[in-house]
């Protein structure tokens, strides 16, 4: 029989309750001490995770798509991000109990000034920051502020008026770690400004592979660049703001060895013996940890049979321990369910989430239906699958990390009537730092060819400017861009932005016409080429894309480019090829034999004002790249002939640069440009290197040079500082990036340099096949080496030994 209560008996229990739970939250003697600001971070963590319940606890590991609080209450999430949904939020945010946002690739928030707006400005995502941390706060037992999520990768990429930097590829080539933390810091400001303080990004996998669609989010292919870089922008990302704002965090991504699937494809299978993925591929995420980052993204691939998500190895024993991270580890987009869906390797949600948790995942990216995970990892802990220590040790990394970002301390969580952020001030903070982007976009550029000394061309000289990449800020940004996909235009069938949202900038043609007042734009080639001029500029390359669509078995001009670059040659005049991509493409003969050729990367609203700068001068090309160039002959060389050009698909080009007793045609490190190059209108010569005769297994050793200009112009020199290990007991390339550095000088001046590096550089796991201890510096002799500035690999300019004891 159902027992009916009087309405009056109703209302007694629950003001009853309700002062049970506001004693709980508030005791005597005032606030809980979870919510006093000059308690220990540690202290409030252990108080406020005393309160909570398990459903609580386990609802923080989840992270969804903010587009599921939005649209039909019956329809949760279906209008992608549209309007704010009451009882949305309630389901999602209450009921389950949701701990973290996500503002997946998609994801652009609707205008919410009411007056007709685009939408997607940085007031609009401070707003919506804004109206739902206030529910959260509000409506939470305990006053669990929520942590916002988004991938920010060259810059806030969402928000379309702001200005955007180099994709990292191109931020390699200037090698340049201060570049690197600037953008860091500006993208940083951007976030705490709109309360999105939580970026997925850098990439630290190294480059691996061109044909995977991913390779410009990459820093280099070498791990001391890669590693130096990340860990520069993750200070920048994480740098403390005004007093009183929020903080940021980074996230190392992808761990680890995401960027060497066996074919190319994106999220396929890796194979990675274990002293390869300890001595060559974790040094990079190891930069961007000892660098303090605050969370780690699993990667989505699997790697030996065994998804990354699920394995315990490689995100406990390898990660904490060996690397001893100690934030928050999350995964990929619904990698969890892919342990089921995907993977097979579990039977149902339950074993899914209980393989990742039990891995070392802290928190999901579950995304959608977060009843299923709620139900589901309870099941676990209340089966003995998790063990609750196991919870309350994720949890507290996730509320440490709260803590830690400063969201218990917003004045809406005191006062539920402030704003947690001032969305009026998030405009200026989300389109501010365009100078310096185009300072980047400008170290970035990477010379590659300039036949019979054609650039820099006159600002007075006659000039056509043509090609698909000419006035295209759709190719010019690239993926990631206001948009997963790109901007509007990039021509895939989903995932870019809207035709109104076009992010400002300089494109190619506008920037070549900045610098020069008798340069014209002619969009059409052909009739480009019959227009007079004294030189024309053809900007070429790829479209926006990301992962998935912009995997290509073999990355190269499309032929109508080809064609366009093959007309304008005919003319006679010179032929300024600007590349403008993601990462390095096939030119083509004719293009590989313009009279310059000028590699834009993708990234940057500024990109376009940064190319033409180089191309009058203005501006003295200082970039050098961060990874090879592969070759594209028409047909493999000739029989025997180990460094002849190879046609593409020779991947990935890393291998090459191994020893081996190989003989066929192409199989040696045979790149169009290897790594490390880049012209200058300058040139430079290096002198007098000598390094500590002796140094420790575990000591720091130093090389010294001298670096001068000799050529007739101011200009910055890069200097890669390279050791040679003449005798190894394992197979090593000829040549391992130490360190490097930049270094600026007048025309006729010369420098003395020192650089430093830790001879654990050139740790390596020793043993036969089977070796799987970490890695150890050899004894023995060693060569440091810097290489001439020329296409020849290993061109040696100067070297000094030295011993390792």
């Amino acid at each position: 029989m159902r027992r009916i209560l009087p309405r009056v008996w109703v209302a007694v229990i629950a003001v009853a309750v309700a002062i049970l739970s506001v004693t709980a939250a508030a005791p005597a003697g005032g606030s809980p001490r979870y919510l006093d600001q000059k308690a220990s971070i540690h202290n409030r963590v252990n108080d406020l995770l005393h309160r909570m319940t398990l459903e609580e606890k386990v609802g923080q590991m989840d992270q969804q798509l903010v587009d599921n609080l939005t649209g039909p209450s019956n329809q949760c999430g279906s209008q992608g991000w549209a309007q704010l949904n009451q009882s949305c939020m309630k389901t999602w945010l209450v009921d389950n109990n949701v701990g973290s946002l996500l503002a997946g690739g998609t994801d652009n928030p609707p205008d919410t000034t009411g007056q007709g707006g685009t939408g997607n400005t940085g007031y609009d995502w401070a707003n919506e920051y804004n109206m739902i941390q206030k529910y959260a706060i509000e409506n939470s037992r305990l006053h669990i502020p929520l942590i916002f999520g988004v991938d920010a990768v060259h810059g806030f990429g969402h928000p379309w008026q702001a200005p955007l930097f180099p994709q990292s590829i191109g931020m390699g080539a200037t090698w340049d770690p201060s570049a690197t933390e600037a953008g860091g810091a500006a993208t940083g400001n951007a976030l705490r400004a709109t309360g999105w303080v939580w970026d997925f990004a850098p990439v630290q996998d190294l480059s691996r592979d061109n044909r995977w669609g991913r390779t410009y989010e990459t820093w280099a292919e070498e791990p001391e660049l890669s590693a130096a870089l990340g860990a520069a922008n993750i200070r920048g990302l994480q740098s403390p703001g005004p007093a009183g704002s929020l903080g940021v965090t980074a996230t190392v991504k992808h761990f680890a060895g995401y960027s060497q699937a066996i074919n190319g494809h994106d999220r396929n299978e890796a194979l990675l013996p274990l002293n390869y993925l300890q001595s060559m591929i974790l040094p990079s995420y190891a930069g961007g940890i000892d660098a303090g980052v605050g969370t780690v993204m699993a990667d989505s691939g699997s790697i030996n049979g065994v998804p990354a998500t699920g394995s315990h190895y490689l995100l406990t024993d390898i990660l904490r321990d060996q690397m001893h991270f100690q934030g928050v580890v999350i995964s990929d987009y619904q990698d969890v369910q892919a342990l089921q869906t995907a993977y097979h390797i579990a039977a149902n949600p339950a074993e899914a989430i209980a393989k990742a948790v039990n891995a070392g995942v802290d928190m999901a990216m579950y995304v959608v239906s977060p009843d299923q995970w709620q139900s589901a990892i309870l099941q676990d802990v209340n089966s003995g699958a998790i063990k609750k220590s196991r919870i309350n040790e994720a949890v507290g990394r996730i509320l440490t990390l709260k803590f830690d970002l400063g969201l218990f301390d917003q004045p809406c969580v005191s006062d539920p009537n402030t704003p947690c952020v001032d969305a009026n001030a998030a405009n200026a903070a989300v389109t501010a730092g365009r100078a310096g982007t185009l300072s980047a976009a400008q170290e970035s550029m990477t010379l590659l060819r300039n036949q019979n000394n054609t650039l820099p061309l006159s600002s007075t000289a006659k000039v056509v400017v043509t090609g698909p990449s000419a006035d295209s800020m759709t190719n010019q940004l690239g993926g990631w861009s206001v948009s997963w996909q790109g901007v509007f235009g990039a021509g895939h069938v989903c995932c870019m932005g809207p035709p109104d949202q076009i992010p400002p900038g300089t494109t190619v043609q506008q920037g070549v016409r900045n610098n020069d007042p008798n340069a014209v734009y002619v969009p059409d080639g052909n009739t480009a080429a019959t227009t007079p001029a004294d030189a024309y500029v053809v900007a070429v390359g790829e479209k926006a894309y990301a992962e998935g669509l912009g995997d290509n078995p073999a990355p190269q001009l499309p032929p109508d480019q080809k064609a366009l670059i093959k007309t304008l040659e005919g003319t006679g005049k010179p032929v300024i090829v600007v590349v403008i991509a993601g990462r390095p493409v096939g030119l083509g003969s004719d293009a590989e034999n313009a009279s310059g050729i000028l590699m834009a990367y993708q990234g940057s609203t500024e990109a376009g004002q940064a190319a033409a700068d180089v191309i009058f001068g203005k501006v003295n090309p200082s970039g050098k790249l961060s990874v090879s160039w592969p070759s594209d002959a028409a047909a493999p060389g000739g029989d025997f002939d180990g460094t002849a050009p190879s046609p593409l698909g020779d991947q990935p080009k890393f291998f090459d640069q191994l020893p081996g007793t190989g003989s066929g045609q192409g199989h040696a490190y045979n790149p169009l440009y290897p790594f490390g190059f880049g012209l200058s209108y300058t040139s430079f010569a290096t002198s007098g290197l000598s390094v500590t005769p002796n140094v420790s297994s575990h000591g720091t050793a130093t090389a010294t040079f001298t670096v001068s200009n000799t050529g007739s112009r101011s200009g910055t020199d890069i200097v890669p500082v390279y050791v040679a290990q003449p005798v190894s007991s394992v197979v090593v390339p000829p040549q391992r990036l130490v360190g490097f550095t930049r270094v600026t000088l007048a025309a006729g001046q010369s420098k003395t340099v020192q650089v430093d590096f830790p001879v654990s550089t050139l740790a390596e796991t020793q043993g036969d096949i089977d070796a799987s201890g970490p890695p150890k510096v050899e004894p023995g002799a060693y060569v440091v080496q810097l290489n001439k500035n020329n296409t020849t690999p290993y061109d040696v300019a100067v070297s000094a030994p030295f011993t390792i004891h």
